[in-house]
């Protein structure tokens, strides 16, 4: 069977939300906020960070859609409110970038894993039908992408730089390797909880 590299690429970014629902699904609330080190977020964190990343990604796609133009379904649906969470200890765009840990396990324990689990389902099916849309054209464009921040690993600072041009299938690569780079960090806590790590294969 053939496939493009475009539909590859959808196929992976959707793949990659489908293993982050499963791992957050698949262990108990305690398990999903359990803290292992004051320098190390939960698995649940992982999950509400990924499924922010692609709230912004679902929100900076409909640039490309003549008739609609969405919000992050985080400010659309008040889920700061509804969680009762602080946004000005979430981080960058509220996404968990460069939030404290101290903050990052806190939020998920407020939370709770249903709480987060119903926003990352929500905000998975969002991206994946904006992805769906895509035309083969609309992967080469230019646009107003999620790679709007800047990161200095020396100091680990992480910072909004404002839109910054990208062009789509540079951003849909990049938010399927970061998925399963913090897919990798759940399934090494995982394998910390005493359970089968990988769920991947």
């Amino acid at each position: 069977m053939k496939i493009s590299a475009n539909r590859f690429t959808a196929q992976r970014v959707q793949m990659a939300h489908s293993w982050l629902v499963q791992a957050g699904e698949s262990i108990s609330a305690a398990d999903f906020a359990q803290v292992f080190s004051p320098d190390a977020p939960p698995i649940g964190w992982h999950l509400w960070h990924m499924a922010r990343f692609a709230d912004r990604l679902q929100a900076k796609l409909s640039q490309l859609e003549e008739d609609e133009t969405r919000e992050e379904i985080w400010k659309q649906e008040n889920v700061p409110g509804l969680w009762k969470v602080a946004t000005d200890r979430l981080g960058v765009f509220a996404s968990g970038m460069g939030q404290a840990h101290e903050d990052a396990q806190g939020t998920i324990a407020t939370a709770g894993q249903d709480a987060v689990l119903a926003y990352a389902r929500g905000v998975f099916a969002a991206c994946n039908g904006a992805i769906n849309r895509l035309t083969d054209r609309d992967f080469e464009r230019t646009y107003y992408g999620i790679l709007d921040y800047s990161y200095d690993p020396e100091t680990g600072i992480v910072q909004a730089t404002g839109p910054k041009e990208s062009i789509v299938a540079q951003d849909l690569v990049f938010h399927a390797s970061h998925g399963s780079r913090h897919m990798g960090m759940m399934e090494a806590l995982r394998g910390l909880l005493g359970r089968a790590g990988t769920l991947t294969v």
